[in-house]
């Protein structure tokens, strides 16, 4: 799959690449902008199907082309309706299309981690790699920056926390092929090694923060938010020197 163009948001297989521009889209149609997106979807197959929305200031022009499918349709609809909401809850985000009756959910991202058999992750980061998250094995060390560290063991995000973190993951899209680099001339400098068991499979990314490639900076994001979520944890904020550290 190659990647989405600027003004492409691209769905396969639960994966996404490029949301914040459906984002930015709902962001202008609800202040009354002209803008254009595209949305393409790949089926099990790996056919595309092309969602075209085009807001021209009143009205959201919607082109759903399915004859790149060959188990589908193979049809182009047109639809003429009124603009699209963003919904958001604990274990999933909607997509919204307002003033359709025959289409209303442009597009759904579930992130309730119960739907899924197993779903884990470690993450190890800062200097020296000397902090790590690691829900497997529910423990939390955190670096004291005096050459002391500091642990909590039976570690446990609550069911909210976990959903925010998947959810985050899911955004950063943790299943698509990432170019990262661990290459890094600055002395000290944050490393980062993130490891995430979904059902019969995983992932495993390394990288440091030198790296400010889109993939780089997409991936150090999701780090900083996955971070926000520990510093916020009650059990966390209990440790010795919780609030400090190379974070």
């Amino acid at each position: 799959m190659k990647k989405p163009t600027k003004n492409e948001v691209v769905e396969i297989h639960g994966g996404l690449e490029n949301i914040e521009r459906l984002d930015l889209f709902v962001q202008k149609t609800n202040s009354g902008k002209k803008d254009k997106v595209r949305l393409t979807r790949y089926t099990i197959e790996g056919d595309s199907i092309f969602q075209d929305l085009e807001y021209d200031g009143s009205n959201l022009a919607i082109k759903v082309d399915t004859t790149k499918d060959k188990f589908g349709g193979g049809e182009i609809s047109n639809y003429v309706c009124k603009g699209i909401q963003k919904q958001e809850s604990n274990t999933e985000t909607k997509y919204l299309i307002e003033g359709c009756p025959d289409l209303s959910d442009l597009l759904t991202i579930s992130h309730e981690v119960d739907q899924q058999d197993y779903f884990a992750f470690e993450l190890k980061y800062g200097v020296g790699l000397k902090n790590k998250i690691d829900t497997k094995n529910q423990e939390v060390i955190k670096d004291l920056n005096n050459g002391n560290t500091a642990a909590i063991m039976d570690f446990q995000f609550s069911k909210e926390e976990m959903n925010n973190i998947y959810k985050l993951m899911i955004l950063s899209n943790y299943l698509g092929d990432k170019k990262l680099s661990t290459k890094c001339n600055q002395k000290p400098n944050e490393s980062y090694e993130l490891t995430i068991w979904i059902n019969d499979g995983g992932r495993h990314f390394k990288w440091s923060e030198c790296d400010k490639s889109m993939d780089g900076k997409q991936m150090t994001d999701l780090v900083h938010h996955i971070i926000e979520i520990l510093k916020n944890n009650s059990t966390y904020q209990a440790l010795q020197g919780g609030n400090g550290g190379n974070e």
